[in-house]
């Protein structure tokens, strides 16, 4: 039986209830070990959140202080951009202002001499002023050789060259003409015309010695006048009707007139309208009134001179330089 051949023995002293005991026992220490070490790190974790949630906090208030001064930093950056912005700008804008100044300066210049000229050939046309021409081309020419540049030598020589050949004309006296024709005009008062009889000599006054006889000296009076009231002369055109006090002012006032339209056809250079009025003025002064006076000698002496004075200048224009200063400023255009 095996219950009878293994007697039993005390439960105390079994080796798997000490095995048991100390296995339990070591469980036991270990649950404590392990206890005790989750308290530890409980108690870490819990400070370590504590401390991470200080710094998170910290965190947070140093991210909004940066993002504060990060905002403030680009608010000052976009002002700073935006005055860089404006200064490249005004940079840009004054170099494009310096450019421009420094390209037009030729072109101002040009212009300038370009005006001048024009001014001078308005002098030649209109008025025949070589004297006023030449100032201003001379005064052109000088601002030019003061300028000393490579690109206005074709127009300096230009100007140059018209002045040179306008100082050889032959000038024209129109001041001095129109004073003559002054002259004359005020002369035409002082003309006698052909109709215009002779004052008669005033009879000599005869005295007798004996008494006077008051019947004949009446008759010789009466005479006297009734032969006053004809007179006879001669007349170097037979065919020219006697003029009336009215058509002798009318005459003369006519004949101002042409000399009027011919200082205003020296003023402007009509040679031709100047030739032709002083022609009828000098035809009707030969016609209408007496030759033979000396005032009227004179008048038709003037006037065959004043003729044969030129007015219009030959070749009086500046037509190179013009031309040149225009193909300067087209190149520079």
């Amino acid at each position: 039986m095996p219950d009878e051949a293994f007697p039993k023995s005390p439960l105390w002293r079994s080796p798997a209830l000490w095995l048991a005991g100390v296995a339990l026992v070591g469980l036991l220490a270990l649950a404590w070990n392990t206890h005790d070490r989750l308290r530890d790190l409980e108690t870490q974790l819990a400070r370590r959140i504590g401390e991470f949630d200080a710094a998170s906090r910290d965190a947070r208030a140093a991210a909004a202080a940066a993002n504060t001064a990060l905002a403030d930093l680009n608010r000052r950056l976009a002002s700073l951009e935006a005055r860089a912005l404006e200064t490249q700008n005004q940079q840009l804008a004054l170099n494009a202002m310096y450019q421009d100044l420094a390209r037009s300066a030729d072109e101002r210049v040009v212009a300038d001499i370009e005006q001048t000229l024009l001014l001078a050939q308005q002098q030649l046309q209109l008025a025949g002023n070589i004297k006023a021409a030449l100032i201003g081309m001379d005064a052109a020419h000088t601002r030019l050789r003061q300028l000393n540049k490579p690109q206005f030598a074709a127009l300096e020589k230009a100007i140059a060259q018209d002045a040179e050949r306008l100082k050889l004309l032959p000038a024209a006296d129109i001041p001095g003409l129109n004073a003559r024709l002054e002259g004359l005009i005020l002369a035409v008062d002082s003309l006698k015309p052909e109709s215009e009889a002779e004052a008669p000599p005033p009879p000599a006054a005869t005295r007798k010695s004996g008494p006077v006889d008051a019947l004949a000296r009446l008759t010789h009076e009466a005479w006297g006048e009734f032969k006053s009231l004809v007179r006879i002369r001669r007349l170097d055109h037979p065919e020219l009707p006697l003029l009336t006090p009215s058509q002798s002012y009318f005459l003369s006032q006519n004949l101002k007139l042409r000399l009027l339209s011919a200082r205003l056809c020296a003023l402007q250079r009509d040679e031709v309208g100047f030739r032709a009025d002083l022609g009828a003025a000098r035809e009707w002064g030969t016609r209408y009134f007496n030759r033979q006076d000396k005032a009227t000698q004179a008048f038709l002496n003037s006037l065959e001179e004043l003729r044969r004075a030129p007015v219009a200048q030959q070749d009086a224009q500046i037509g190179a330089s013009l031309k040149a200063v225009r193909a300067s400023r087209g190149s520079r255009q």
